[in-house]
């Protein structure tokens, strides 16, 4: 561009618009008026490098600071942190609210961080503010400036990576354990195996008849004794069923183990409906092969997941991991890393929320598993955009199939005689049924 000049008695420069005149030199020369008249203002410096609003300067970003203002060396996504700027000197209330604040993630540009003038505080001689990364990134960067952001006066980020699946929840029950009760009636798991995970516990000999006998009869006998009934009245009828449970026990222990098969699986049809009649005779089948470990089922962990007692479970875990999420914001607390049922474990209990049950006769499913004897739920996945999180979640059952002695108290028929003879005197193992449901979480922080 060139040079425009501009000389008259009167100039007058009148526009609704724009009038621009574009030259490495303007000269307006007038011996009368020089009038210019804009709706909006008129600028005659936009050729000139923007002056600062001021002439304080930050020197040093420090952070990310935790809720309890303790220096942290890896963030998590979701959770809100403080940072603090050193200015040159104290700034005014204006220059604290000037103060701007930019992030950088995986080497892209700078963006500046709009919304937190409001934010900006000034505390101990530092400007400080606290605020939330939603974003997955490898590199971060935060800034605090007044004219442009510096890499010397910034403070590098790491994302604190969680490992998943992650444990949050499971039952008092352990896999394959023993459980008991304390004095106050609460659930205790041992390191034992448990009764009804035992095989081959029982010479198939008086002295294997002897223990199973005095193992019933104790059984019945405390049993009678707690309900209040009177001693002598107790030992008689503690006597009596476990000399006739034993009678049984003999002579099945009389079959052969192709005799006692087919006993154990003609009766599982009968005690199973719909698709289960297929799923309990492969049970049985799994039995026979001698194989022990665990066992799954496309076709039962559907009838599962279509179970109203197990709708019902994981609705109620949804629940108390939405609310504690609501109440924490972040997920980071949540993994077990020891024997404990979870932080989340007492929010279910007080919600009196227990391990399904699928005791009914309508489902099949009674026969199969009855009650679950623990479970396991993790996060998969978990994802956060802004105020809302998205997570992938795995609930995992198990159920021991197998027998223990109080079962042929409980259940005296054919079936039970014939299972129970395979397991504890024919060495046959028994194995854990395990029920593998996938869903998803979406919720707002």
């Amino acid at each position: 561009m060139g040079k425009i000049t501009i000389i008259a008695k009167n100039i007058y420069e009148n526009a609704s618009g724009t009038i621009r005149n574009d030259a490495a030199n303007i000269i307006n020369q007038t011996n009368k008026r020089f009038i210019q008249n804009s709706d909006t203002g008129i600028n005659y410096l936009d050729h000139q490098d923007r002056q600062p609003p001021t002439d304080i300067r930050i020197t040093k970003v420090e952070g990310p600071f935790d809720g309890n203002d303790k220096l942290v060396d890896k963030i998590e996504l979701g959770k809100s942190y403080s940072f603090k700027a050193t200015p040159t000197r104290k700034p005014t209330i204006t220059e604290i609210a000037l103060l701007k604040w930019a992030i950088k993630l995986n080497e892209k540009q700078k963006e500046i961080i709009g919304g937190v003038a409001s934010l900006n505080k000034l505390k101990d001689g530092r400007i400080t503010i606290a605020f939330k990364i939603n974003h997955d990134f490898e590199k971060a960067r935060i800034y605090a400036f007044y004219q442009k952001p510096d890499d010397t006066v910034s403070v590098e980020l790491s994302l604190r990576k969680i490992n998943f699946p992650m444990l949050i929840l499971q039952g008092t029950r352990r896999k394959g354990k023993r459980a008991i009760r304390d004095a106050n009636g609460n659930i205790l798991s041992t390191n034992e195996t448990s009764l009804d995970m035992l095989y081959g516990d029982y010479s198939e000999d008086e002295i294997g008849f002897s223990k199973l006998y005095n193992e019933l009869y104790t059984e019945e006998y405390n049993k009678l004794i707690k309900k209040g009934n009177p001693v002598e009245s107790s030992h008689f009828r503690a006597k009596y069923l476990a000399e006739n449970r034993m009678r049984n026990v003999r002579e099945f222990c009389k079959k052969d183990n192709s005799k006692l098969f087919e006993i154990f699986k003609d009766k599982m049809w009968i005690y199973a409906s719909g698709d289960i009649k297929v799923v309990v005779r492969d049970m049985v089948d799994k039995i026979r092969s001698n194989s022990g470990g665990e066992y799954s089922n496309k076709i039962l962990t559907k009838a599962v997941i279509n179970h109203e007692n197990s709708i019902n479970f994981i609705s109620k875990v949804k629940e108390v991991i939405n609310e504690y999420l609501t109440e924490n914001k972040s997920i980071e607390n949540l993994e077990i890393i020891d024997e404990s049922n979870g932080k989340l474990f007492q929010s279910l209990k007080d919600k009196n929320v227990k391990s399904p049950i699928f005791d009914d006769n309508t489902s099949g499913l009674r026969i199969a598993i009855n009650d679950v004897w623990t479970y396991q739920i993790y996060i998969t996945r978990y994802k956060v955009n802004g105020n809302h999180f998205e997570m992938g979640l795995e609930y995992i059952y198990y159920d021991h199939f197998g027998l223990d002695f109080p079962d042929i108290h409980k259940y005296d028929q054919d079936i039970f005689y014939a299972w129970f003879v395979l397991q504890h005197f024919r060495n046959y193992k028994p194995f854990i049924t395990k029920i593998d449901i996938v869903g998803e979480l979406k919720g707002i922080l």
